[in-house]
C-alpha cells in the first residue's frame, strides 16, 4: 500500500527529489518496509516527558 501510495505525488512532480516518512523506532514493521522500498535515516527526533 505504501509503495503504491508513493506513485501519485511522484506522478504529480516527476521532479521531486525527496519524499519524507517518519515512524517511531519501535515500529520494526513499518521500518522494515521504509527500508525495503529504499528509505534512509536522516535524523532522530526525540520527545521527553516530566511531571511537574
Amino acid at each position: 500500500m505504501k509503495a503504491a501510495n508513493l506513485t501519485a505525488p511522484l506522478a504529480e512532480n516527476p521532479h521531486a527529489r525527496r519524499v519524507h516518512t517518519w515512524n517511531a523506532n519501535e515500529n520494526r514493521w513499518m521500518l522494515a518496509i521504509n527500508d525495503a522500498l529504499g528509505f534512509a535515516p536522516i535524523g532522530l527526533e526525540g520527545l521527553g516527558q516530566k511531571k511537574v
